[in-house]
């Protein structure tokens, strides 16, 4: 673990080396016809095949289009230009890498580095942007306070200890940095002016979920974490300024606005994609396999039939004190 700050070429650092082409196989692992990564301490129990980063790619067409950015908070105030020094930003979890291109596109002059276990983002980064191979379970190589944005979208099925990750997000990052979470709730909802209950009006939605929230436990040691984040930020220590915000994202072509009719209708396809990428671990967790199908038709039934469903998008932003 470095602590000394960062050099003045951050991927200079001897901690790094480049994948080959021959290096990439062994990152992956191929069970029942998916690909899966081989990293033997993380807990990520999805898919990494194309299939899923499809799935992961409208997800992120959608949260841009749901909350209006590719992020929350005073981002271009802590990104802003700043003579003699080189800002730095780190994406958690970064998955096809979709969200750190934007942003470096959106700010050239900062070193967007993406994280994840497996290499699947583009081989081809902007000239701002690399991407590592990197557990965030895990210490990372930054030194202290070296940092000026970390992100953290939909990575709860990732990290076992959430409460340990702010501890390192809190060393890393410079005081007056930003810390920037964001996750769906794996739960059915509906809009809550509409006063609906999800047990009344989507029960096998909430069966589906509740098997899955077992399954993770029992096999993963994994939380939902969605609506306790911003507690676990404020007793992390670290951060002032806890900023919280729920989107409503409607699944399925029912709204009232064309252009989320359009949006809708492509989530509920990565919904129904969703069910699927979680088959296994609901196997996993020792329900046979004509009640994990059960549960996997109930739920894409009733994301196909009832009205005003919608996921919650659980966003918050958080400064370094």
């Amino acid at each position: 673990m470095i602590h000394d700050g960062p050099p003045e070429l951050p991927d200079a650092s001897p901690l790094l080396t480049e994948l080959r082409p021959e290096d990439f196989p062994t990152y992956f692992a191929e069970r029942d016809g998916r690909l899966f990564h081989s990293h033997g301490c993380s807990p990520y129990p999805l898919p990494v095949d194309t299939p899923e980063q499809r799935r992961l790619n409208v997800q992120h067409i959608v949260v841009n289009r749901l909350i209006g950015a590719n992020y929350v908070g005073p981002v271009s105030d802590i990104l802003a230009p700043e003579v003699g020094r080189q800002k730095i930003a780190l994406d958690l979890c970064t998955g096809t890498g979709r969200w750190v291109m934007d942003m470096g596109r959106e700010f050239p002059h900062v070193h967007f580095r993406g994280l994840d276990i497996v290499p699947i983002a583009t081989r081809y980064p902007l000239p701002n942007v690399r991407f590592e191979v990197h557990d965030a379970n895990t210490p990372s190589r930054w030194g202290d306070k070296t940092v000026e944005l970390v992100h953290a979208r939909s990575v709860s099925m990732a990290i076992r200890d959430y409460p340990a990750m702010l501890q390192e997000i809190g060393r890393i990052l410079r005081p007056g940095g930003l810390f920037i979470s964001c996750e769906w709730g794996r739960y059915p909802s509906f809009y809550p002016s509409l006063n609906l209950s999800a047990t009344g009006h989507a029960p096998r939605a909430c069966r589906f979920f509740e098997a899955l929230k077992n399954a993770l436990r029992t096999c993963r040691g994994i939380e939902p974490v969605a609506a306790r984040v911003p507690d676990m930020i404020f007793r992390s220590g670290f951060f002032t300024s806890i900023t919280t915000q729920r989107f409503y994202m409607p699944i399925g072509p029912w709204h009232a606005d064309e252009a989320f009719r359009r949006l809708g209708r492509a989530f509920r396809a990565a919904h129904v994609r969703y069910a699927d990428s979680v088959k296994p671990i609901l196997l996993e967790s020792g329900l046979p396999e004509d009640e994990v199908a059960e549960l996997i038709s109930g739920y894409i039934h009733e994301l196909k039939t009832t009205r005003n469903l919608v996921s919650v998008y659980h966003t918050v932003y958080a400064i370094r004190m």
